[in-house]
């Protein structure tokens, strides 16, 4: 996306934005307002928030130094909110102003200096274990292919489907996010499909107040590193859905987690329920849903009988998997939600495609099929899984392992569901950081009875190679936990590895086992 032009700042004033705050100030020229140290251009603001691993003020020096004309530092008490004093650094001066609770009001104070953007678009916030890209991707096809203008911000980047610009965080910090947002109002944008992680809504990276479409798609077990159990984070999730009694939910009633959800949430928000599970249909009749049943995989995707509260329809859809099923309901929930006919919708699931790095398909005559799929979670290694033997006309291969210096509980959890699903099993590394590789491994194997069918491969080329040369060619093979990924994370180094090339060469005939 095009940056903003000067004109565009000239239009507001981060006084006026902090005046909202009862913080007074004379008006300052200024440029971005960031709270990356890293990024600080001349003219910018540096906002220093207390953090969950480091203090934003350890890194005023080096903002000023980098030419920030003022400093918003998050203050511990309430009494110092306000102050304003100077800070010199190598030549350049700055204002500094004291803030407290900066990290919680920063999503706030950058929307107000941006001067509001989300109120130019309706902003679609997707939150879940898994699925939040797969459905922020079909939202932005299916929006395009209906001529409604429409971007994305998560995992793949931000921006318009044929213009992404990369992100460090799935959900960006809250002066990014706002940034992007204002880019995305000077463009005209109509529509924005945003992937809300948990940690963004654990650090008020998100305001749920600004969101209009909440999607929740499902709960299971990760980040437990960070939230420590799944109490807690379920709870973090549910804080997307406590906007205002105007945000509209797209909720899953097959999740367990949403079920307990319905009784506790505002009984006034319109609610849209999706279900792949007839079993559930008793928690759909008293809101507007969509329902899947005859769900068909073959080796051209998927099909389904569609009913739902604006009509009954047969889809068709390139997609691969029971869940994709899921996630593509969700979305078409969110585009009748908009007023988009639910004919139109259905002309245009034949022509999606698979989303990078999600069950995305490679093969060759003779070759066996390949896999590569994001699932770094037992429930979506379960899913991917379950998927890929749906398709499978013979032998199911999965190479996969397991993240280090993250929660290790869930490591002996995938491999008993590779066990349960997979007739071959290559474990190899996903990022082991500073755990040794043949540990993580160990700990995977744990869950694992049949060790027979266990290779060890440690280089995870070598891993992918392999399993691709030894399989059938009515086999499949399923790569897990890399998907759209281009490195390996291995002690300090990161190195360059791209799982779909890799795959891609294979069956050119360039890569060598």
């Amino acid at each position: 996306m095009p940056d903003l032009p000067a004109s565009y700042f000239a239009a507001f004033s981060i006084a006026k934005a902090l005046a909202r705050f009862d913080i007074s100030i004379d008006d300052i020229a200024t440029k971005h307002l960031v709270n990356d140290s890293r990024y600080v251009e001349p003219g910018d603001i540096f906002a220093a928030v207390i953090g969950t691993f480091s203090e934003g003020s350890s890194y005023i020096t080096s903002a000023v130094a980098k030419g920030a004309s003022l400093v918003i530092a998050q203050c511990e008490h309430n009494d110092e909110h306000g102050t304003v004093y100077k800070v010199t650094e190598q030549g350049n001066n700055a204002t500094v102003i004291n803030f407290f609770e900066l990290n919680k009001q920063l999503s706030l104070l950058s929307a107000y200096y941006y001067n509001e953007p989300y109120k130019d678009m309706d902003l679609i916030g997707v939150t879940g274990t898994n699925g939040k890209t797969s459905c922020c991707q079909l939202l932005a096809q299916l929006f395009t292919k209906n001529n409604h203008k429409s971007a994305i911000v998560g995992t793949l980047g931000a921006g318009t489907l044929d213009n992404l610009e990369i992100i460090n965080n799935t959900t960006p910090g809250p002066t990014k996010l706002q940034q992007l947002l204002a880019q995305f109002s000077y463009a005209d944008i109509e529509n924005v499909a945003m992937e809300v992680s948990s940690h963004a809504l654990s650090q008020h990276r998100v305001d749920a107040n600004m969101v209009d479409i909440a999607v929740f798609t499902n709960l299971s077990r990760d980040h437990l590193d960070y939230h420590g159990d799944m109490a807690t984070y379920a709870d973090v999730k549910k804080q997307l859905f406590l906007g205002t009694s105007e945000q509209v939910w797209v909720l899953n009633a097959d999740d367990q987690f949403c079920q307990s959800w319905l009784s506790q949430l505002p009984s006034e928000n319109r609610r849209v329920m999706y279900s792949v599970n007839e079993i559930n249909k008793p928690l759909l009749e008293n809101d507007e849903y969509l329902l899947a049943t005859n769900i068909v995989c073959h080796n051209r995707g998927v099909s389904f009988k569609l009913t739902s509260s604006w009509g009954n329809c047969a889809i068709n859809s390139a997609l691969l998997g029971e869940f994709n099923v899921a996630n593509l309901l969700a979305a078409m929930a969110v585009l009748l939600i908009k007023g988009i006919a639910l004919t139109d919708i259905a002309k245009c699931t034949e022509h999606l495609v698979p989303v990078t790095g999600r069950m995305e398909t490679y093969g060759a005559e003779g070759k066996a099929t390949a896999v590569v799929d994001y699932a770094h979670t037992p429930d979506g290694l379960e899913k991917a899984l379950e998927s890929a033997k749906a398709h499978c006309q013979g032998e199911l291969w999965v190479v996969f392992g397991c993240g280090g210096d993250r929660d290790k509980g869930k490591r002996p959890m995938m491999g008993s569901i590779a066990e349960r699903f997979a007739d071959h099993i290559v474990l190899t590394n996903d990022n082991p950081r500073s755990e040794e590789p043949a540990q993580i491994t160990a700990d995977i194997k744990l869950g694992i009875k049949e060790v027979n069918k266990v290779d060890v491969i440690i280089d995870r080329q070598q891993a992918v190679i392999s399993a691709l040369s030894r399989a059938k060619t009515n086999d499949m093979v399923l790569c897990a936990g890399k998907g759209h990924e281009d490195y390996l994370i291995i002690g300090d180094e990161t190195i360059a590895y791209h799982e779909r090339e890799v795959v891609r060469q294979f069956y050119q005939g360039r890569a060598k086992s």
